[in-house]
């Protein structure tokens, strides 16, 4: 349980700690960031080729897996960024709490999925709560379902505030959305997703992870 007297999240800190960590993340988390947008622009691509409701079932299940695996490098390299001198984590030791992570995150994104298709909020009430279940693993070695609930329990009386952080996340993939859906849908809307759907995703990751060292240590 968190205490009652839970000190208020500093929404223009966490927002302002959030760019800061994305110029210090430099070029490897702009990859790795890079790397987990290709995942649903790549699952897109394939979705030009091929109108079968099987197929485009099978990619996305696929997809969610291999989600899993490419926001590992994007966590840890965000969290790593704004939060410099803090252990995050070595790579030999990412194997143990791999398969978790890959679980945890296939349920999150899942849910933010179907969350999203009934009429966005619910989505972003899953991201708005679940959302520092990744920071959870790399730091505190959470394993696999718990590290949702310990996501629930560090945003309890802070929701609001927070929500603020994930929309601002939500707005800047905008550019992205739009150009897929409003200037083509084709293969240049795509390719224009995942150029522009990049820089926001590594933003979000460490505004995200500012947030996540204000909660953890409020």
């Amino acid at each position: 349980m968190r205490p009652a007297n839970i000190p208020p999240l500093p929404v223009g800190r966490v927002l302002r700690n959030g760019l800061a960590g994305f110029r210090a993340g430099g070029g490897a988390l702009v990859v790795s960031a890079a790397i987990l947008m290709a995942v649903p622009t790549g699952v897109a691509l394939i979705q030009l080729v091929t109108g079968s409701y099987w197929t485009n079932l099978a990619l996305w299940i696929v997809a969610l897996v291999v989600a899993g695996y490419a926001t590992w490098p994007v966590s840890r390299t965000a969290l790593a960024a704004v939060s410099p001198g803090t252990r995050t984590g070595s790579p030999q030791d990412d194997w143990w709490v791999r398969d978790g992570f890959v679980r945890s995150s296939a349920v999150f994104f899942l849910t933010v999925a179907v969350g999203t298709g009934f009429f966005i909020v619910p989505g972003i009430m899953v991201l708005m709560i679940y959302s520092l279940y990744a920071f959870l693993i790399v730091e505190r070695r959470a394993r696999g379902f718990q590290s949702l609930a310990l996501s629930a329990q560090l945003t309890s009386g802070n929701r609001i505030r927070f929500l603020g952080v994930v929309f601002v996340c939500v707005v800047l993939f905008v550019p992205g959305l739009a150009a897929l859906y409003y200037w083509d849908q084709g293969l240049a809307g795509i390719i224009g997703l995942w150029v522009l759907g990049t820089p926001a995703l590594a933003i979000s990751f460490t505004s995200v992870a500012a947030a996540y060292r204000e909660l953890a240590h409020a």
